[in-house]
């Protein structure tokens, strides 16, 4: 469960620049794409936060700021997901953060070349989030489904599971919380195919990547294109 910054600068300012869309018809399409990911990333944070305040939970959620083993991983993320996330940076980071994300990006994206998911899995301890800035999530307020559902009831247990270096370690969680993920995303998958939009899953660096190099992504996405590539593996 990845912790972001609380600061008012770029990711603080993300809900106030949704909310001053203009009213172009282009910016209105985009914002239909905005609008189908925060749902299903609203009703998440509903979910989890309701198991979380139940009082018969064993242990307690551990998971604090700066607590980031879990984000040395390539999260998989749906078409609306990245669309959302690289709207935020376009309109939040600026140029510098920009540019840095795109090295990290490369650096990553040079790392994972040629490799399936098992090999990424087992090699994720040299593999940060492309997002992550010391130690804080930089769109914590955009982040995927995959990573509010990423929990931990014990985070000393993860920082010996990321010590060991062993890919293949489960982090102690509950059940429920991962079930609220995989509905969350099969739910996001299917509306994007009941609006004829591409669907794959991808990896989150990757999807960046076909992100920035698309002149109108969010656009193109709902014209029902291709925007993302992913990789085979």
């Amino acid at each position: 469960m990845s912790w972001g910054r609380t600061r008012e600068g770029p990711v603080g300012k993300h809900r106030q620049t949704i909310t001053g869309l203009d009213g172009s018809v282009e910016r209105k399409r985009d914002r239909r794409a905005i609008e189908l990911v925060r749902y299903w990333l609203d009703r998440i944070d509903d979910a989890i936060e309701r198991i979380v305040s139940l009082e018969c939970l064993a242990e307690p959620i551990d998971c604090q700021p700066g607590c980031h083993y879990c984000c040395y991983n390539q999260p998989i993320v749906t078409p609306p997901e990245a669309l959302l996330i690289g709207h935020s940076v376009e309109e939040t980071f600026t140029d510098r953060e920009r540019s840095e994300l795109f090295e990290r990006m490369a650096s990553i994206l040079e790392l994972t070349r040629d490799k399936g998911q098992d090999e990424i899995m087992m090699m994720r301890h040299e593999l940060p989030c492309i997002f992550l800035i010391k130690g804080m999530c930089s769109v914590y307020e955009v982040r995927p489904a995959i990573c509010r559902a990423c929990s931990s009831t014990s985070a000393e247990h993860c920082a010996t599971v990321f010590e060991s270096r062993d890919g293949r370690a489960r982090l102690p969680c509950y059940a429920q919380i991962r079930e609220i993920f995989q509905t969350t995303h099969a739910r996001l998958i299917e509306n994007c195919e009941d609006m004829g939009c591409q669907s794959d899953f991808l990896r989150i660096a990757e999807a960046m990547h076909d992100y920035f190099r698309h002149p109108r992504p969010i656009e193109a996405w709902l014209d029902g294109d291709e925007v993302f590539h992913p990789r085979e593996g």
